[in-house]
């Protein structure tokens, strides 16, 4: 059985705070820019008008980009199961 002493604890820490400092740039230069989104339709339009300013909005500020589907809920229902 190992013990844990204060030095130990402390270079463990260090070398953790290293490893993510290091790779922190790599990790956000990995994220995607396009994702896929499957909305259920709204019972009014007024919904559907929403989210896609919603989308429209959030693609504007970060870079983004989002390919969305809006489909009626059993199509999306009979989409999702299939996966």
């Amino acid at each position: 059985m190992t013990t844990l002493s204060r030095r130990s604890l402390l270079g463990g820490s260090m070398a953790l705070a290293a490893a993510g400092t290091l790779a922190r740039p790599y990790i956000a230069n990995a994220a995607a820019t396009t994702a896929e989104v499957w909305w259920a339709q709204g019972f009014v339009p007024e919904e559907d008008e929403a989210f896609k300013q919603i989308v429209a909005d959030y693609q504007k500020a970060s870079g983004n980009t989002i390919d969305y589907s809006i489909i009626p809920f059993a199509p999306e229902r009979q989409k999702i199961c299939l996966f």
